[in-house]
């Protein structure tokens, strides 16, 4: 008799994140699978990154950005209104009311430091700023999503938090002309923001799946020392290559 084999389903994914309390404690699969069982659950595209992972203190954890925010308002069709702005000790506070179709109403208030000394450019920043800490909260709120926006990373104290783990340094896919070796350097920030740019603009499936497997390829001249985090970016190449082959 032939045993089927146990697929993980989301309870299973859930159990653990609960029993460990930290993400970081989930192997690269398990949080991939976490991240999109989460987008699902709130019916958001994965591919557009609304969540980020930060290390805060101590535990890694994800953070709402602001393409998460857009899509929930557009998901569940909230709309906002802003209440009120007030200055008070030298701090600017935005009260937002978000709003369901069923008529639910939620609020929320977004706060910034806003002192007097601040003029011209840097005081129009701060006040959008206020309004969008605001209305993101707002949106979370009505959402039944907790987790911090972006906005509100930028206020946590640099003791509390860190990136979430990454290579210091891997190798360009670039070739010396004459030797044909690998020559320059670029930080793990910079390639991983190299290839999301490359996953965005992507409009064809095949060059992308080519791009990627021209990389697969350098691979064997490149210096590399966190393994998972390639493994998730490959991952997110080829959940995207077969999104974009699906049938219109």
């Amino acid at each position: 008799m032939t045993v089927p084999v146990k697929t993980p389903v989301q309870g299973d994914i859930m159990e653990s994140v609960i029993a460990k309390g930290d993400l970081a404690k989930l192997t690269p699969d398990e949080r991939v699978r976490y991240y999109n069982e989460v987008c699902r659950s709130m019916g958001l595209n994965p591919l557009t990154q609304p969540f980020s992972y930060i290390t805060l203190n101590g535990k890694l954890t994800l953070y709402a950005t602001r393409a998460c925010a857009d899509q929930l308002r557009k998901v569940n069709g909230v709309s906002l209104e802003i209440v009120s702005r007030e200055i008070a000790d030298d701090v600017l506070t935005v009260h937002v009311r978000a709003r369901l179709p069923d008529g639910r109403v939620d609020e929320d208030l977004g706060s910034v430091a806003f002192p007097s000394t601040l003029k011209g450019e840097a005081r129009a920043n701060a006040e959008l700023k206020g309004v969008t800490k605001a209305k993101r909260r707002a949106t979370l709120s009505i959402c039944g999503l907790g987790w911090l926006d972006e906005t509100e990373i930028a206020d946590i104290p640099a003791s509390a938090k860190r990136p979430a783990p990454a290579a210091r340094n891997v190798m360009l896919p670039t070739h010396d002309a004459e030797t044909g070796e690998v020559t320059e350097t670029e930080s793990a920030a910079g390639y991983f923001e190299r290839w999301e740019t490359i996953i965005t603009n992507a409009t064809n499936a095949d060059q992308l799946a080519m791009a990627w497997s021209d990389e697969i390829a350098l691979r064997k001249q490149i210096e590399w020392t966190e393994e998972h985090d390639w493994r998730e970016l490959q991952k997110r190449v080829k959940s995207t290559v077969e999104f974009m082959r699906q049938p219109a």
